[in-house]
């Protein structure tokens, strides 16, 4: 190599030499904490219809942090009360916060509050304190409705030789007046029974197509609802099939009934009672038709059968219809369609039979009474029977 080359490559070496020795040595980037600060709650409505979780970091970087998350189920469940989300965030270099949203499902149904996880699943850039993170997610009910599902058995829309002359399908937006109106107090009602009857919306309203008649404690006292057709809608005879969901439970006493339209003039028993269905809460799985006459309240007298669902079925679980064939020769009781109980005008013997006149509808849910007995720790409140359609054919 010539002298010129060796001096000019001696000189450059020589000066990178110098300039990285001039250079100070800068520390290693600090990878931040990051962890979920706060929980959120909030109420099941619109306006809280996304729940914003912030994430931080202990301090801000020259370089972006990548935040891996999911959503994982607690007592709410995966898209009936939260939309469930997975994915990443980033965390631009600079700052040191950022949010992750979830959407919570918006109904009107009343449930109970119920959670979710948020998780930090991983991260790149960064450290989770104690090696994990999560935030819990709490969606506070604030609904006033009972949501149900539709499945059971539905009856026929016509029968052979007869027409459907009156039915209430409760597809408005409110108690038809001009169908029913309510008994009111709490009286007893001849049986010992808890509860107050009320005009409530809180204890009768319709929704989604249907009646509901909801049994509430307050308390240490009761409130329910008891509907009826008197003076309104009354019948002599008919097919009639009522499909409806029943409430359970100790102590609780659904009934689907009918009094002898004089029932103001002549009284009970005398008037005549047919008891379309009634169960006892505590045997969810028994039906009780009946029927319930005498000349006056010393000489009242009644019978009845008993059907039941198969073994571990209730009528709390879907929708049954409960039905009477009423005629001049009798009553015969039906469950989904299946008779299984029958009287003549023989029945009452001596007494008189008041089967042969107008009756009109009761629809109510007692709570205590001689019959059930009284509601204990095992009891559940609200309880609900849901009306889907009344229909009378002729």
């Amino acid at each position: 190599m010539p002298l010129m080359q060796r001096v000019f490559l001696f000189a450059a070496i020589a000066a990178i030499f110098v300039s990285v020795g001039c250079q100070k040595d800068e520390p290693p980037a600090v990878a931040p904490n990051v962890q979920f600060p706060i929980d959120i709650n909030g109420l099941e409505n619109e306006e809280n219809r996304f729940f914003e979780f912030p994430v931080v970091l202990d301090q801000s970087t020259t370089r972006d942090i990548t935040i891996f998350y999911e959503t994982r189920p607690l007592t709410a469940e995966a898209d009936v009360d939260y939309i469930p989300v997975q994915g990443s965030l980033t965390v631009p270099a600079g700052t040191a916060s950022a949010t992750i949203t979830v959407e919570i499902v918006v109904d009107e149904y009343i449930e109970e509050d119920e959670e979710f996880r948020l998780v930090i699943t991983g991260t790149q850039g960064a450290f989770l304190v104690d090696g994990i993170q999560e935030a819990i997610g709490t969606i506070i009910n604030d609904d006033t409705f009972i949501g149900v599902s539709d499945n059971g058995h539905v009856s026929a829309d016509s029968y052979p030789g007869k027409s459907l002359v009156w039915s209430d399908e409760f597809s408005g937006d409110a108690i038809d007046l001009g169908h029913w109106t309510y008994d009111l107090g709490a009286s007893g009602w001849g049986n010992q029974e808890l509860q107050n009857y009320t005009s409530s919306s809180d204890n009768a309203y319709v929704n989604d197509g249907k009646l509901f008649i909801v049994a509430k404690q307050e308390g240490i006292h009761y409130s329910s609802a008891r509907m009826k057709s008197i003076g309104l809608q009354e019948f002599q005879y008919g097919r009639i099939d009522v499909r409806a969901m029943l409430p359970y439970g100790q102590g609780i006493w659904p009934a689907i009934w009918m009094l002898g339209a004089n029932y103001p003039n002549a009284g009970w028993p005398a008037c005549g009672e047919i008891d379309i269905m009634e169960v006892i809460g505590s045997s969810p799985n028994i039906l009780h038709g009946t029927i319930h006459y005498g000349a006056d309240w010393t000489q009242h007298n009644y019978v009845g059968q008993s059907t039941y669902l198969p073994s571990g079925e209730t009528f709390a679980d879907e929708f049954h219809v409960f039905s009477i064939d009423w005629d001049e020769n009798g009553i015969t009781w039906l469950l989904d369609d299946v008779p299984f109980y029958s009287v003549n005008a023989s029945v009452t013997g001596s007494q008189p039979y008041p089967f042969d006149n107008p009756f009109f509808f009761i629809l109510n849910v007692a709570v205590g009474g001689q019959w059930p007995g009284y509601p204990d720790a095992s009891t559940t409140f609200p309880q609900f029977m849901a009306v889907d359609y009344v229909r009378v054919f002729q």
